[in-house]
């Protein structure tokens, strides 16, 4: 993958298909652990070199380490049986031993075009989160007086500046800009980085306009893993609709 296909930010599958290709895998035979290893390694040195990686290639690139450990569980061999004695005095005849042979899972493989699908359809649909009916758990924590309207109308305004190819960003990258940004709220400018104990009071101040513009489905949010990166995807008119159809059905 050369620095100028970087350049023009290409997505999660031009990604993976230039890997493949330069990797000369076989596009029929793809092994889940080799593309997953390899797809960490190149994202990696596109960091190393403080180039900006597309959110909806990081995203991929987490889903394929994900498909990998579900490939690893899948390979771990089996409990051995408990061995089995027999006397053999009642037994005239010679008989050759029986050697145990564990029944192992094959090391997973599938076509590129299975791979790119599966990558695909998390992209498409985000992750399906249960609608929860126990009350919610009280949070108290202090926040200044501000308009979250106003407030959520522009982090909503630097998501769709950031938002690739996929339309989606990370979390971390929102606050990198907003961090660059003076938040306007009523006629006074106000920097929303002020007044925290910690990074992570900062955290909780940025997320709550996001859960609320994904409360009133305007994005999707979400993390692949416990304390991992929080991906943040922007929905069009279409994935609202069925979006909030899923609610009401699941409801």
């Amino acid at each position: 993958m050369d620095l100028l296909s970087v350049v023009v930010k290409p997505t999660w599958r031009e990604f993976l298909v230039d890997l493949v290709s330069s990797r000369q895998m076989d596009p029929w035979d793809i092994d889940l652990i080799q593309v997953a290893d390899a797809y960490l390694e190149k994202v990696r040195e596109l960091q190393a070199l403080d180039l900006r990686v597309p959110a909806n290639v990081i995203l991929a690139c987490a889903l394929m380490l994900k498909f990998k450990a579900e490939t690893i569980s899948l390979e771990a061999p089996n409990d051995e049986p408990e061995e089995y004695c027999e006397t053999r005095e009642l037994i005239n005849e010679d008989i050759p031993e029986l050697v145990y042979r564990a029944n192992r899972a094959r090391r997973r493989k599938v076509t590129l075009q299975e791979l790119l699908d599966a990558v695909d359809d998390v992209m498409k649909k985000g992750p399906r989160q249960t609608l929860r009916t126990q009350v919610p758990r009280e949070l108290s924590i202090e926040l200044p007086e501000l308009d979250m309207d106003e407030i959520m109308a522009k982090v909503y305004s630097y998501a769709n500046e950031l938002k690739d190819a996929e339309n989606v960003l990370t979390f971390s990258e929102l606050i990198k800009l907003e961090r660059e940004h003076n938040m306007e709220v009523n006629g006074s400018t106000q920097v929303m980085v002020r007044n925290f104990e910690g990074p992570a009071d900062r955290i909780v101040y940025y997320l709550l306009p996001v859960l609320h513009l994904a409360q009133d489905r305007k994005v999707n949010a979400w993390q692949d893993d416990e304390f991992g990166e929080i991906f943040i995807k922007i929905l069009t008119e279409n994935e609202r609709t069925e979006a909030a159809t899923y609610a009401v059905t699941n409801n």
